[in-house]
């Protein structure tokens, strides 16, 4: 795990205008920083989350030695729209809050860099992300080319499939079946549904050699930790979140041509796969390895399927992602731990 953070921040974009073309006076943008820009300001590694993650849920994946490696980069984790402690619905205007969509997400980050970090036209090192937060800087890439020098995409794709949005549809629909929901209206949490929820998302996130590892009690007892990690959430902040996931399509406005989308990526990239990711799957990975110029495609097995970007200190898998993504960075994986531990992993959300 990192030392402690350089600086918690959080940076004011005044008048964001969402893709839909609603608008608030103030989006805000939390985030943290390990290491520090240098005088060119060419070292920012800007790391975004996943659909249900906030900012820290890749510190595991930071410090010497790591993916993240703050002694290289400066380390930017940030919180996006509508979690942690960045803008979000449950702030007062719940299902007033804008529909936001992964591009409104990777605008924002955009501006952040841009301008809230002082990169002006500098381009980022290395835009990086797990899951929603490949799908964000993949959104990047494409849109502002000529600031996004690196990318980092772990357990991507290009758009979400068909399971992926049943999934999330019948997710939605299980919150919205507590009473406590209320159309929307809830005075107390519908923390039932929220739990319900958690519980029938989690075994589509690891593989069945995964689920057939576990005893009953323990498959269990997995199902339940996904459950009080989304009870935690705000009800419409956690739908927005996975609304705005499960419409994920790079090609969308490019009349639905995903490879002209891919096409215009001038960022070197590396397409990081978990062979066994049912709830994203390999065709995305090969999807996007094909059409963007400058792909590498690595993958990594681990029966922990799309759960396997976690950060688990010691694990196998987690070790892998950190040889991977240095080595494609050009930095020594020397110092990349080779022999594991049996320990548990910090509970840091899902997806």
């Amino acid at each position: 795990m990192p030392g402690p953070a350089i600086e918690e921040a959080h940076y004011e974009i005044p008048g964001f205008r969402f893709e839909s073309g609603e608008q608030l006076p103030s989006l805000r943008i939390a985030y943290t920083r390990y290491g520090t820009l240098n005088a060119a300001r060419d070292n920012l590694l800007l790391v975004m989350p996943g659909t249900g993650n906030v900012r820290h849920s890749a510190a595991g994946h930071v410090g010497p030695g790591l993916a993240y490696d703050p002694s290289r980069y400066c380390v930017v984790l940030t919180d996006g729209i509508g979690g942690g402690d960045s803008s979000r619905p449950s702030e007062g205007l719940r299902e007033r809050f804008p529909r936001y969509t992964v591009r409104d997400m990777a605008r924002a980050h955009h501006l952040l860099a841009r301008d809230g970090l002082g990169l002006g036209a500098t381009p980022v090192a290395v835009v990086a992300g797990a899951s929603m937060g490949a799908f964000q800087a993949l959104e990047y890439a494409v849109h502002y080319p000529e600031h996004a020098a690196q990318a980092v995409l772990l357990v991507p794709a290009c758009r979400a499939g068909t399971l992926f949005r049943n999934v999330v549809r019948q997710l939605i629909d299980t919150v919205r079946l507590d009473p406590a929901w209320q159309d929307g209206a809830y005075r107390q949490p519908p923390l039932a549904g929220l739990r319900a929820a958690g519980r029938h998302y989690f075994p589509w996130t690891v593989s069945d050699d995964y689920l057939d590892s576990l005893t009953e009690a323990q498959a269990a007892a997995a199902c339940a930790g996904t459950g009080e990690w989304f009870a935690q959430w705000d009800a419409w902040d956690l739908l927005r979140r996975y609304e705005a996931s499960a419409a994920h399509d790079v090609g969308q406005p490019f009349g639905g041509e995903t490879a002209r989308a891919l096409a215009g990526v001038r960022a070197r990239t590396l397409v990081l796969a978990c062979e066994q990711d049912r709830l994203l799957g390999m065709s995305q990975a090969q999807c996007l390895a094909r059409g963007i110029p400058r792909a590498e495609l690595a993958v990594f097995a681990s029966p922990k399927g799309h759960l396997a970007w976690r950060p688990d200190p010691g694990s196998p898998q987690t070790a892998a992602i950190a040889r991977i993504v240095r080595q494609f960075l050009g930095l020594s994986v020397d110092t990349v731990p080779q022999t594991m531990y049996a320990g548990p992993a910090a509970p840091i959300g899902e997806g």
